[in-house]
């Protein structure tokens, strides 16, 4: 049997096949203007606090973690693959060494953890390489404050008291981020498509807002 094709490479296979279908997935999302992983990172670093300017901020550990791995300041697919393609490397050159050497391999859910841990470090190594390279603007130095007083587009259901509703607010540089939404009104909502005004933040990447009362400068 080929070794790529032993019991143990399973997951590691398995990471490699998983990497094509996200870029594939990828590549017909952006067919229709949209971007799922753009969505999601944006989504991340919004509710962790996310913040590459050097200002302090408790991000928490899931939010110190995602930082160190470089998240927003290289895309969330880049990342992905990152780490799929160390897991797939650092899993198959283990289960291979142990296979050439000792005649044996690790259980397949042993390999993966060891193989997922190893991974971190080469996200965190090659994801600053890249994200050296990549073209850096300001937005990585925005917080949760800077988006009091800007305007945000509801895109997913109806906002009410108590009941957010997801929005997306675009940038002075182009960036999408994306925020719950609740009216600060009481008797308000917000239908699908409304523009609002963010008046407060809540807690995380809940705020409060108005109706925009300038449709026509903003």
């Amino acid at each position: 049997m080929t070794p790529l094709l032993l019991p143990g490479n399973a997951p590691f296979v398995a990471a490699i096949g998983l990497m094509i279908a996200i870029g594939a997935l990828e590549g017909i999302t952006l067919l229709f203007g949209l971007s799922v992983t753009e969505h999601a990172g944006s989504m991340l670093v919004s509710h962790f606090g996310i913040d590459h300017s050097g200002a302090a901020a408790d991000t928490g550990v899931v939010g110190q973690l995602l930082g160190w791995l470089h998240l927003g300041r290289v895309p969330l697919l880049i990342l992905l693959i990152l780490f799929l393609l160390g897991f797939a490397i650092v899993g198959l050159v283990l289960q291979s060494l142990l296979h050439a050497l000792a005649g044996f391999m690790l259980p397949p859910p042993v390999a993966a953890l060891i193989a997922a841990f190893g991974a971190l470090p080469f996200v965190r190594q090659t994801g600053g390489l890249v994200g050296h390279y990549l073209p850096q603007n300001e937005t990585s130095a925005l917080s949760e404050a800077d988006f009091v007083g800007r305007t945000a587009q509801i895109v997913t259901g109806e906002a009410s008291p108590g009941n957010p509703a997801e929005a997306r607010l675009v940038d002075e540089y182009g960036q999408p981020h994306y925020l719950r939404i609740e009216p600060d009104d009481p008797e308000a909502r917000f239908a699908r498509g409304s523009t609002v005004l963010i008046v407060s933040r809540v807690s995380g990447s809940l705020y409060r807002a108005i109706a925009n009362p300038r449709p026509d400068l903003l």
